[in-house]
C-alpha cells in the first residue's frame, strides 16, 4: 500500500502539483490542512478551486463546522478512512498539505494521549500566549519547533502535558515508523520568490474578499471562536473587525507572520526526512515518482 505524500512551505505550489500529480499517476487527494477541513473557510486557507474537485476526487476538504475543531486524532481516524477507500478502488493516495503534524499522525499513527486537565488548561488559558511559548521553547525545545508561537490551543495542550505529567510533550513520542510504502516529497522554492508569492497571494485573498468571508464566519461562530482565533491570517482579520488594527496593518502581519511560518514548515519538514525539490522542476519530481511506484 503506497501513499504519495506532497508537503513543504505554504504557498510553494502543492495545490497545483498536486492536481498534476493525480491525473498522471491515478491518484486522488486527500487534504493534509488542518483549516482546510473547515467549511466556510475558503479564501484564507487557499482551498484549491471548484474546478479542481471536478477533474480529480479530492478528500477532506470542508468536512468540519468551526464550533467542532477537529485534532490530529480525529484527522488520523478519518484520514484512514479515506485511505483504505481510495485503496480498494485501486487508486494511488496523494496526502497534500502544510500541516506536519496531520501527516506524521497519519504515516506513524498518534502516540497515546495524555488526559486533560480541565483546571489546569483554564490556568494557563488565562495567561498570553506569548508567555505561554517562552515557557514552552524551555520546558520542550523539540515540541516548540513544531508549533506556531500564537497558536494557543496547542501551547497550552503542550504545557498541560508537561505540567500534569512532569515529562516533555515531546517524550510521548511517535514511532518513527511509517505504516505503509510512503514517498514523501517536499516543494520549495528560492526564499525570495518565496517571500514575494506569499505577499502576492495575501494581496489576491484580501482582493478576493477574505475580510466578507471572516465577517460571515464571525455570524456564524461569534468572536471567540477557537478555530478562527487560532489560525493565521483569520485572527488577524478578527482584529481589525473589532477595531484594533487597520486593514493595512492586519494585511502587512499577516505577510510577515506567513513568510516567518514558511521558514518553521521548511525546518520541521527536513526533520521528518522530506526529500526537497524545486517546484519548478516538475519533470524531476515526476520521475521520482514513477520510479518509486515501479520499485
Amino acid at each position: 500500500m503506497k501513499v504519495l505524500v506532497l508537503g513543504g512551505p505554504t504557498a510553494t505550489g502543492k495545490t497545483e502539483l498536486s492536481l498534476e500529480l493525480a491525473k498522471r499517476f491515478n491518484g486522488e487527494i486527500v487534504n493534509a490542512d488542518s483549516a482546510q477541513i473547515y467549511r466556510g473557510m475558503d479564501i484564507g486557507t487557499a482551498k484549491p478551486p471548484e474546478s479542481f474537485f471536478k477533474e480529480v476526487p479530492h478528500h477532506l476538504f470542508s468536512v468540519a463546522e468551526c464550533d467542532d475543531p477537529w485534532d490530529v486524532k480525529r484527522y488520523e481516524r478519518e484520514a484512514l478512512k479515506v485511505l483504505e477507500d481510495i485503496w480498494e478502488r485501486g487508486k494511488l493516495p496523494i496526502l497534500v498539505g502544510g500541516s506536519g503534524f496531520y501527516i506524521k499522525g497519519v504515516l506513524e499513527g498518534v502516540p497515546e494521549d495524555v488526559p486533560k486537565n480541565e483546571k489546569l488548561r483554564k490556568v494557563l488559558w488565562d495567561i498570553p500566549c506569548e508567555e505561554l511559548y517562552r515557557w514552552l521553547k524551555r520546558l520542550d525545545p523539540a515540541r516548540a519547533v513544531g508549533v506556531h508561537p500564537k497558536d494557543k490551543k496547542r501551547v497550552v495542550r503542550a504545557l498541560e502535558i508537561c505540567f500534569a505529567t512532569g515529562m516533555p510533550a515531546s517524550s510521548f513520542s511517535w514511532s518513527g515508523e511509517c505504516r505503509w510504502d510512503a514517498l514523501k516529497i517536499a516543494l520549495d522554492r528560492p526564499r525570495e520568490e518565496l517571500k514575494r508569492r506569499i505577499y502576492r497571494r495575501v494581496d489576491e485573498m484580501i482582493q478576493a474578499g477574505w475580510l466578507r468571508e471572516v465577517e460571515e464566519l464571525v455570524k456564524k461562530y461569534g468572536w471567540d471562536n477557537r478555530v478562527l482565533n487560532s489560525t493565521l491570517g483569520y485572527r488577524e482579520l478578527l482584529l481589525c473587525l473589532k477595531g484594533e488594527l487597520d486593514l493595512e496593518e492586519a494585511v502587512s502581519l499577516i505577510k510577515k507572520r506567513t513568510y516567518k511560518y514558511s521558514k518553521r514548515q521548511r525546518t520541521w519538514f527536513k526533520g521528518e526526512g522530506f526529500l526537497f525539490f524545486d517546484a519548478s522542476d516538475k519533470d524531476k519530481i515526476f520521475r521520482k515518482v514513477e520510479e518509486w511506484l515501479n520499485d
